[in-house]
């Protein structure tokens, strides 16, 4: 599969998958928003959103994706790291060392100094040490909350991942070459969970599917995953439900799988045209009520972003509403978006072409009206 945009890669045990996409088709290159309040009736009777696009905010500090919260811009300077608000333009210190990596709901941060990763409380200023490593190494967040860190460690001795709950200290690990065909394994979406970890992958017992590694030492298979040929990433909806965009018997897309029925939903199609196939991405809010997605446009010699907002109604997706056109996003709106802590306001970051900073901000109120 192919993609145009930045940020995409997969990291695998062969390397990273970069690829590009594109969407045939004629149009402007200016990027439109919606400038005033619309109610928008879905396609669904009973389901309604107000949307208001709040505003655009132009950035002038050297902060990407990478620290893009919203409306709080994280960057590295000065071999620290220093919070940026959006609203006030105020700029504060936060960090003795520059972030590698920031937790979903900013309440921790991972560091890398002399091939130490440490997890930074950005609450109370504490900091632990979670292991060593090189940045080849995947480490990162577990959770959004960051509550635990999974490393991931690819060496000449084998293939294991860690998992560290800082509250406890707790480590857990699991030799994955003892239990999955490795070889082009995503290894940076493995997921926590209260008693182990999730993972996606060949095994060598029961083949491919989804997997709950736990933390005495159990594997058991959540789902064959049947039609799907691979799982880079997903996000639990309820227990027994997934979304994951992916492709799924040979059609790309977001999809829903329950995981007891096995029952396979398609909520968004991807595409394919002359240069590859492409797969829409998505930003889920955290009441997991609505979701950002994104499809490609071609624009000339160039590529831009159409990104659009829904909500679930009964496990449906209702009828999508078109928030900016031919946008110029650096990444995958599940990079360059995100969604306040109440669900109630989305944040698009956009970059000037040929840049790699965060140009403006646009805010979006978008509200449920049952």
């Amino acid at each position: 599969m192919k993609r145009k945009w930045h940020g995409l890669g997969i990291l695998t045990l062969s390397g990273m998958m970069a690829a590009g996409c594109s969407l045939s088709g004629e149009a402007a290159s200016k990027t439109v928003t919606l400038s005033e309040n619309v109610k928008l009736e879905s396609a669904l009777d009973e389901s309604h959103l107000l949307i208001t696009h709040e505003a655009t905010i132009p950035i002038e500090i050297p902060s990407d994706y990478t620290g893009f919260k919203g409306n709080q811009l994280y960057f590295n300077q000065h071999n620290a790291t220093y919070l940026y608000d959006v609203e006030s333009k105020d700029e504060k210190k936060v960090m003795e060392a520059p972030f590698y990596l920031l937790s979903e709901n900013e309440q921790r941060a991972l560091s890398h100094v002399n091939e130490k990763f440490y997890v930074h409380d950005l609450q109370n200023g504490t900091k632990k040490f979670v292991g060593e490593g090189t940045e080849e190494w995947s480490t990162f967040f577990g959770d959004s909350k960051g509550s635990t860190v999974i490393q991931v460690k690819n060496t000449s001795e084998g293939f294991t991942v860690e998992k560290t709950v800082l509250e406890t200290e707790q480590k857990f690990s699991w030799d994955i070459d003892e239990l999955f065909d490795s070889n082009g394994m995503a290894i940076n979406t493995f997921q926590s969970s209260e008693e182990g970890i999730y993972i996606a992958g060949n095994s060598l017992k029961e083949g491919y599917g989804l997997y709950h590694l736990l933390d005495n030492g159990e594997v058991k298979q959540v789902s064959s995953l049947e039609g799907i040929s691979s799982m880079g990433s997903f996000q639990f909806l309820d227990e027994q439900t997934i979304i994951f965009n992916e492709e799924y018997n040979g059609k790309t897309g977001i999809y829903t799988l329950n995981l007891s029925t096995g029952n396979v939903t398609q909520l968004v199609a991807g595409g394919k045209d002359k240069e590859g196939i492409w797969v829409p991405f998505y930003k889920l809010s955290p009441d997991k009520s609505k979701i950002l997605f994104d499809t490609p446009v071609q624009v000339g010699k160039e590529y831009k972003t159409n990104v659009y907002v829904a909500e679930f109604v009964e496990g449906q997706l209702s009828k999508p509403t078109l928030l900016m056109q031919n946008a110029d996003l650096y990444a995958v709106i599940s990079m360059t978006g995100y969604w306040s802590d109440d669900s109630s306001t989305a944040y698009i970051s956009t970059t000037a072409p040929g840049n790699d900073t965060i140009d403006a901000i646009e805010v979006y109120s978008i509200q449920s009206e049952k």
